[in-house]
């Protein structure tokens, strides 16, 4: 069973929305007349709401990690990998047919390899 369903906002709900709005009505109310959520009637109805939400989307992922956090992470992919290589038989199957075709790209290229 899907819990949330997807509906395509077209421009005729956009403008309803805006006239229930003016109205009085609550994102909310105006959500479940739609069967979609405040923040995404907020979204269409509110224009300063949406260039938040954008640029929050881009800045998303793009935090600065100092060079402990860069080594702790690391570390972290490094156990992480060794542990599921040697208790998952998929996991090093795949793992050994992924090192073997970068190291088949990296001699076409002429780069080094950590063989």
């Amino acid at each position: 069973m899907k819990r949330w369903k997807f509906r395509k906002v077209t421009p005729e709900i956009i403008e309803e929305m805006k006239v229930f709005k003016s109205q009085g009505m609550s994102y909310t109310a105006i959500g479940e007349r739609y069967g979609i959520d405040a923040h995404t009637v907020r979204y269409w109805i509110d224009e300063e709401y949406q260039k938040t939400c954008i640029e929050r989307a881009k800045n998303r992922g793009k935090q600065v990690l100092s060079d402990a956090q860069k080594e702790r992470r690391k570390a972290y992919i490094r156990d992480y990998i060794r542990k599921r290589y040697h208790e998952d038989p998929e996991f090093k199957e795949r793992f050994l047919g992924h090192s073997k075709r970068w190291q088949e790209k990296q001699k076409k290229e002429g780069g080094e390899t950590n063989a």
